[in-house]
């Protein structure tokens, strides 16, 4: 059985959903994301699980290409359809999977993956096929859901419920012991965080869904500690996103 059926599903079916996603193209997180990494021109960029594409897009109007990486082919054309909306002829997307990039050693200056590790089974598989595909002196660019390591297992777990595909999300610690085993130096992070209300945390699913009903149940049955450290009100909770880089330094 295919490890990422869930994955493929739940993105076929929302892909034209994400690409509406305001969260997804506008987010403070992204500013963060493309700062640490400072592209340049002339360089070749990979955009590991790309989505709908919107870090894609944004890196290629500042470097010189661009490879968007993903599994589903419904993200792929709204890839596709986004280069094309920005005049962008320097976005090549591609299908394939982020613990067997289909690329040879050393073809890039950055990789980037934003919001989209949390559905890897294997992040230390990924690490290593982005540390592989990446030039010496390389940058890699992480940017996806997190919180504190004491409650990271209540988070994976209301994920999980809202969204089948979930396989889970680290703390900044995790992210800096899975790329320190994958042979990343120099590693900095940053982590943004902003208010949402239940409904846009649900999003894509539907309030009334099966999904939406048991996600908000939890919520309200939830251990103190994690609804106090994300400062749950009852309506809305403080979502934090880590924007975590590292270099492949070659001695």
């Amino acid at each position: 059985m295919d490890k990422y059926s869930n994955t493929k599903e739940f993105f076929s079916k929302n892909s034209e959903n994400y690409a509406k996603s305001q969260s997804h193209a506008k987010d403070r997180d992204l500013d963060i994301l493309m700062e640490m990494l400072s592209p340049q021109a002339g360089m070749i960029g990979l955009d590991a699980a790309t989505g709908s594409g919107f870090t894609a897009i944004r890196l290629a109007k500042k470097i010189g290409k661009v490879y968007a990486l993903d599994m589903v082919d419904n993200m792929l054309l709204e890839t596709a359809k986004l280069a094309e909306e920005n005049g962008l002829h320097n976005v090549f997307p591609v299908k394939g999977y982020v613990d067997s990039m289909p690329f040879e050693n050393e073809k890039f200056d950055i990789v980037t993956c934003r919001r989209a590790a949390h559905h890897f089974d294997d992040k230390d598989e990924f690490a290593s096929e982005a540390f592989r595909v990446l030039k010496a002196n390389g940058m890699i660019g992480i940017d996806d859901m997190t919180v504190p390591d004491s409650i990271i297992n209540d988070l994976n777990e209301v994920e999980r419920i809202r969204d089948h595909s979930h396989m889970y999300a680290a703390s900044t610690d995790g992210w800096i012991r899975i790329l320190s085993r994958a042979g990343f130096t120099g590693l900095k992070y940053k982590v943004y965080s902003r208010r949402v209300s239940f409904e846009q945390w649900l999003y894509p699913v539907e309030i009334n869904s099966p999904e939406g009903k048991k996600s908000l149940e939890y919520f309200q049955n939830a251990r103190d500690e994690f609804l106090s450290s994300i400062q749950w009100d009852g309506k809305s909770f403080q979502k934090s996103w880590v924007v975590i880089t590292g270099v492949k330094e070659i001695q």
